[in-house]
């Protein structure tokens, strides 16, 4: 048992082990695919050094790893797995289960990109792609938050107003095999802030036998919408009493950062966002009026927070990572965002990029000029490009 706080570099994928093991994990259903693999494997490593107590289910294939998980969960136990790409499709049959079931499974998405659109580095596709089926969706900068995010991930599923899956996402290789600085809380502080998991509605156990509510099908897809709303309080109230104990949070479903007296920000998730802290500051002291809102909540979006804090800036950029082929123009992101303030009176331009497709590098270079292309349209009023490819575009060397 880890008695006292230490810090180490780690990746990501190994910070996502430690989340689970502190956040003690009783079932894990595993199947190996990168860039997940070696998230698992310490998982294992941990379990076979009794270091961890849990059962490690090696299953044939990602759609096992979930089915599996489900029962688990249903049982009582307190579940994790992960997957990515490929794999997180094959899994999505039963991943619409936990939350018409609400059973509170804490799951990693690494994200990587879809074949054959990409390879195996990463965009936000594989984990977009799931954005219908309830799940919570979390978006992690590095691995100090990817260890924070699961623990908390279970403190927001497992309250009897949520009960709904997470999904912790961060991306691949960049967060994933990046190692930065990270912070182990001890266990034992970790166990006064995160109880053992029993859920209230029901449990099929012998000794505590509860049966599940009958509802009818509307009441089921209205008890997991009512729940999304709920978890947008409940997540910032998580993530302030985190802090409060741990000493690090992360503002909930979005951070403001540097936008005092900003004109104009950009909107990103995920690893790309550190980048993006240092272009913002250089930007900033050379007299740019430019700021940055990290998107960490997805699902559910936050729709009300962007009511409020959108009048106060005349454009947003936001940056997708990702494509919607066919649709009514833009990101994913970008396209939410757009319904977020639709019936906001004073509403700022929104101007949409793409960058970072199937893992490609989002430069600094790629940055400044997509703050220079959102200031340009806060400055002028007008949107040059609706939605700007930025790698079509030559920036010259990279900063």
């Amino acid at each position: 048992m880890i008695t006292e706080e230490f810090t180490r570099m780690m990746d990501g994928n190994e910070a996502a082990a430690w989340g689970a093991k502190l956040a003690r994990a009783e079932v894990v259903p595993a199947y190996p695919i990168t860039p997940q693999t070696e998230l698992i494997s310490h998982i294992a490593t941990f379990i076979a050094e009794g270091k961890m107590k849990a059962e490690y289910i090696k299953v044939e294939g990602e759609h096992t790893a979930m089915a599996a998980g489900i029962g688990a969960s249903t049982a009582g136990a307190r579940v994790f797995t992960a997957s990515s790409s490929q794999g997180l499709v094959f899994m999505e049959e039963p991943l619409w289960q936990p939350p018409g079931r609400r059973l509170p499974i804490v799951m990693c998405w690494v994200n990587r990109s879809m074949a054959p659109l990409g390879g195996l580095r990463p965009d936000h596709n594989d984990a977009l792609l799931q954005r219908d089926t309830g799940w919570i969706q979390l978006y992690c900068e590095n691995s100090q938050e990817v260890l924070d995010t699961i623990l908390m991930g279970y403190k927001i599923a497992e309250n009897n107003q949520v009960y709904l899956p997470v999904a912790v996402n961060y991306d691949g290789y960049f967060v994933s095999a990046t190692a930065t600085p990270t912070t182990v809380p001890a266990q034992t502080k970790v166990d006064e802030w995160l109880p053992p998991y029993k859920h209230e509605w029901y449990s099929l156990m012998p000794e505590d036998f509860r049966a599940p509510p009958m509802r009818d099908f509307l009441q089921v897809r209205l008890g997991v919408a009512e729940a999304n709303e709920k978890a947008k309080k409940i997540i910032e109230e998580v993530d302030t009493d985190y802090k409060k104990v741990f000493g690090r949070g992360y503002d909930g479903l979005l951070e403001e950062y540097n936008c005092d007296g900003a004109e104009a920000v950009i909107v990103t998730m995920g690893s790309m966002t550190g980048t993006a802290r240092d272009v913002v500051d250089e930007m900033r002291e050379k007299g740019k009026k430019i700021g940055l809102i990290k998107l960490r909540g997805f699902r559910p979006f936050p729709t009300e927070e962007w009511q409020k804090i959108a009048p106060k800036y005349k454009a947003i950029g936001v940056v997708d990572r990702n494509n919607s082929f066919g649709s009514a123009g833009g990101g994913v992101v970008s396209m939410e965002l757009a319904r977020a303030l639709y019936h906001v009176e004073d509403k700022p331009l929104l101007v949409n990029f793409h960058v970072g497709l199937s893992g490609t590098d989002v430069t600094m270079n790629q940055i400044e000029y997509m703050c220079n292309e959102t200031l340009l349209a806060a400055e002028t009023g007008e949107v040059k490009n609706a939605v700007d490819w930025v790698e079509t575009h030559d920036l010259g060397e990279v900063m």
